[in-house]
């Protein structure tokens, strides 16, 4: 019945289309590999986040 409904309306069609689309391209980008240069400065803010825990006095017990 739900795609009866669906073929009878034009804009109902058309919203099931971006769906399908939308869906489609958000799971083809979820497996592209992330870029190395976003990997560097990931790894960067890591080591400037570790080396700043590493001197806040507030660790101390």
């Amino acid at each position: 019945m739900y795609a009866d409904v669906v073929d009878s309306n034009p804009k109902n069609r058309m919203r099931l289309q971006i769906d399908e689309n939308l869906k489609r391209i958000y799971g083809e980008t979820l497996s592209e590999p992330v870029p190395d240069r976003l990997m560097s400065l990931l790894e960067e803010l890591r080591k400037k986040a570790a080396a700043t825990d590493a001197d806040d006095p507030a660790d101390l017990p």
